[in-house]
């Protein structure tokens, strides 16, 4: 066993019996079903408006030329599966494991380790349902399409051709760097789905930025029409949430929980993470490559992603330094202080 990380089964008897009926009650919505149905089908449906890995595919893409429906039997599966799924066996952090069973029930420090122990479980289980590798697809050839070398613009962008997985959030995939690899780009995709967004934490000291706030639940969106940037969650989201996960009774679901222009609070995922502050786990992305794209350079406004003019100048202003940092780390290249040609602020 991995002396970093302890089995759920390790907490007190009523830490475990709370947490274990929190993510139970996530695996039953229609929403985790539909989730998981599609991990096991091996394709994603190709439903407008459901997610944005559809939007993100080229026109002339297979999964483009119809509307898919999941095979036959797949939802049995499914919920076979999840009757036999025992989340007390697997083995998360021990510092957060730790946290939560030193948390008193009821209070904020409880609330908020619960919410993240039940996004990394949640995760799990999405490794665990692509680790069976049912796929039906495995040789229809979709999921290792590619466009033609002649398309410019899909070879700049992904020179090293199509990810290993359609299942993907693009902004977690840098699976040669996961524990669990491709499987945790599955994982990360799934909770997004089922949640709104991968789940994210302010992991700033308090004694460092005043401002920060480890109680802040944040969401990353993967969906159209809903930003691409990381949202803090309100108030009232979050007691709904919670709610949902620790009332004796709960009420209706709150999920996928997806963020509006109400959510006014957002972070730049174009950012480093070491500069934010904003993640769950601190190698779940890489920065981005030297002079890649951005998407904060938008010359009108975009109300999806910047609710105010504000948001949006504010957020052009730090894509500005970015590049000014940029140049000089590419002038310090230039002079030869530094041998190899930098890919990354690193």
């Amino acid at each position: 066993m991995d002396p970093a990380k302890l089995p759920v089964h390790a907490l007190n008897d009523h830490h475990r019996h709370l947490l274990i009926r929190a993510i139970s009650r996530v695996l039953v919505t229609d929403i985790a079903e539909t989730t998981f149905a599609q991990i096991l089908d091996g394709l994603p449906t190709a439903e407008v408006g459901d997610d944005c890995s559809d939007g993100e595919l080229p026109d002339d893409h297979p999964l483009r030329e119809k509307h898919r429906q999941l095979c036959p039997g797949v939802l049995d599966t499914v919920r076979q599966f999840r009757d036999s799924f025992r989340p007390e066996t697997l083995e998360i952090d021990a510092e957060v494991l730790h946290s939560y069973q030193t948390s008193l029930p009821g209070s904020r420090a409880f609330k908020t380790r619960l919410v993240e122990l039940v996004a990394i479980l949640l995760h799990q289980a999405g490794v665990m349902f692509f680790k069976l590798d049912t796929s039906l697809h495995k040789h229809d050839a979709i999921t290792e399409w590619a466009p033609p070398k002649d398309d410019d613009l899909y070879w700049r962008f992904y020179p090293k051709g199509p990810f290993p997985t359609l299942f993907r959030h693009p902004w977690y995939v840098d699976h040669d760097q996961y524990p669990d690899g491709v499987a945790d780009m599955v994982g990360y995709r799934a909770e997004a789905r089922i949640w709104g967004g991968v789940v994210l934490f302010d992991r700033r000291s308090s004694d460092d930025t005043p401002e920060a706030d480890e109680h802040a639940i944040y969401l990353h969106p993967n969906r159209d029409l809903v930003t691409y940037r990381i949202c803090r969650l309100l108030e009232d989201q979050k007691r709904a949430l919670l709610a949902f996960l620790t009332a004796d009774t709960p009420e209706e679901c709150p999920l996928p929980i997806l963020p509006t222009d109400e959510n006014t609070h957002r972070v730049d995922p174009e950012e480093p993470l070491g500069l934010t502050g904003i993640y769950r786990n601190i190698w779940e992305r890489k920065d981005l490559l030297i002079d890649g794209p951005d998407s904060r350079n938008r010359a009108s406004q975009d109300f999806l992603n910047f609710p105010t003019r504000a948001d949006q100048l504010a957020a052009k202003r730090r894509l500005r330094l970015r590049r000014q940092r940029e140049a000089e780390l590419m002038a310090s290249y230039d002079r030869g202080d530094v041998e190899e040609r930098p890919e990354t602020f690193d």
